[in-house]
């Protein structure tokens, strides 16, 4: 064995740093990782997205159940899931009857769920009312499904391929 001249011996003398085929496979490796990464994060930003809109469709369902107990003699039900907002008087600011305020909280609360048509116009009461969606293609109903119990349904888009989710709450009021 031959030895350096520090006594040391000389076995590096084979080795002389990667080759090129060793520095291709250690990029190609690293690429893979890098994929795999990125494509976790997208994943994890739709699910992220998908939780905010059932947590927004769950607090809006809430909001009209708890307007429904504020006013339990009002007529909320039925209201179908296409229904646009109805033209309703401005609780905020005038003193109201009992039908005026259920028509005005089903009205507000529709524009919560979907302040715009098909064509992208606002409709006048979501105007009148300063209120905008916060939830992609939202739609609600309420059903009346046995005395004093409500079901409230609120649906939105989910994705970009146009999948719908929706959530029922049930409440005896």
């Amino acid at each position: 064995m031959k030895l350096t001249k520090h006594g040391v011996p000389n076995i590096m003398k084979h080795h002389r740093g990667f080759s090129l085929i060793e520095l291709l496979v250690a990029v190609v490796v690293m690429s893979i990782g890098v994929m795999g990464v990125a494509a976790l994060q997208a994943v994890s930003l739709q699910q992220n997205r998908s939780a905010l809109f059932r947590a927004d469709s769950s607090q809006l369902a809430n909001d009209l159940l708890d307007r429904i107990r504020a006013n339990p003699t009002g007529t909320y039900a039925p209201i179908a899931i296409g229904a646009n907002p109805a033209s309703a008087t401005n609780c905020y600011t005038q003193t109201c009857s009992v039908a005026q305020m259920a028509t005005f909280d089903i009205s507000s609360w529709k524009c919560q769920l979907n302040s715009t048509d098909t064509d992208g116009t606002t409709f006048g009461i979501c105007t009148t009312l300063g209120i905008t969606s916060s939830l992609p293609g939202g739609a609600g109903s309420v059903t009346l499904v046995a005395p004093s119990t409500y079901e409230v349904t609120v649906q939105w888009t989910d994705d970009r391929q146009g999948n719908t989710k929706s959530i029922i709450l049930r409440a005896l009021i």
